[in-house]
C-alpha cells in the first residue's frame, strides 16, 4: 500500500495514536487475563506505534515492521522502544519475550502458508509459558460489507479518507478494501491518491487449526469497542506442552 510507503507520513493525521487508547486497553485486559506477569513483549507488524505507546507503559516492548517508513512515523512516537525492520515471518530477534503481540497488521497474509510461518516465527520468539496475542480484523463468521471515513487536521496540514471493504469472491479466502485520500499541505495545496489492499479473510476453525499446527491453544475472546461497529474477536494463544 501507498500508505505504507510514499504517503506513511500522512499516516498520524489519517490514523491517530489518540484513537487506540481504549483498544490498546481491551487488549490488555485480555493479555493479562492469559498472562498476569508479562514484563517484555514483542510486537510483529508494529506499523505507527499506536498501540505500543499505550501497551509500553505496562511493558517493555521491541517493535517490528517490514516498511522502513512506519518505523520511522513509529521512532517519532516511541523513541523509548528499539525497532526492528523486518518480515514476521522470517525476522530473528535475539532474545525471547513473554508476549509476542500481532495487531492488523496479521490481515495482509491471504495464504494460510504465510500465516502458518508467522505463528511458528512467533513460538520461537516465546518463553515457554509466553502468549502469542493476535487481533485479526475480520473472520468468516463476522465480515460484513462496510464503509468508513476519518482523518484529522493537525500541525498545518490535513488529511480526510473514505475507505471500502467488500469481499467479491467468498471462496478464495481474501476481501479488498478500496481507499480514497484527500491531503492537504502546509501551503494549502490539496492532493487525492487512491489507495488498495488485499485481506485475508479466515475462519474461526481455521484459524484454531493453524495454531495447533504451529503449537498453540486458541482462546477466542470477544472485543466490545464503544464507538466501532461489527463484531470483533482476539485470540489469546497458549502454548501447547
Amino acid at each position: 500500500m501507498k500508505l505504507y510507503k510514499e504517503l506513511a507520513e500522512w499516516w498520524p493525521l489519517m490514523s491517530p495514536h489518540t484513537e487506540y487508547e481504549e483498544e490498546a486497553e481491551l487488549f490488555l485486559k485480555i493479555i493479562k487475563r492469559y498472562h498476569p506477569a508479562v514484563k517484555d513483549a514483542l510486537e510483529f507488524g508494529s506499523g505507527g506505534g499506536s498501540n505500543a505507546f499505550y501497551l509500553k507503559k505496562y511493558f517493555s516492548m521491541t517493535l517490528t515492521d517490514l516498511s522502513p517508513d512506519m518505523l520511522a512515523v513509529s521512532r517519532e512516537l516511541n523513541p523509548d522502544c528499539p525497532h526492528l525492520q523486518g518480515d514476521m515471518r522470517t525476522i530473528e530477534v535475539e532474545g525471547t519475550y513473554d508476549l509476542v503481540f500481532i495487531h492488523d497488521a496479521i490481515t495482509y497474509f491471504t495464504e494460510k502458508a504465510d500465516l502458518l510461518a508467522v505463528m511458528k516465527n512467533a513460538k520461537k520468539h516465546l518463553k515457554p509459558d509466553g502468549l502469542l496475542f493476535i487481533m485479526p480484523d475480520e473472520y468468516t463468521e463476522t465480515f460484513e460489507p462496510r464503509t468508513g471515513h476519518g482523518g484529522i487536521d493537525k500541525d498545518g496540514r490535513g488529511m480526510r479518507y473514505l475507505e471500502w471493504s467488500y469481499d467479491s469472491d467468498p471462496d478464495d479466502h481474501m476481501l479488498v478494501t478500496e481507499y480514497a485520500y484527500v491531503m492537504r499541505d502546509r501551503d494549502g495545496q490539496v492532493t487525492h491518491e487512491h489507495d488498495s489492499m488485499k485481506a485475508g479473510l479466515f475462519s474461526m476453525p481455521e484459524w484454531d487449526a493453524l495454531l495447533a499446527e504451529a503449537g498453540f491453544k486458541a482462546h477466542f475472546e470477544r472485543v466490545e469497542f464503544s464507538e466501532e461497529p461489527g463484531t470483533y474477536f482476539g485470540i489469546a494463544a497458549t502454548q501447547l506442552e
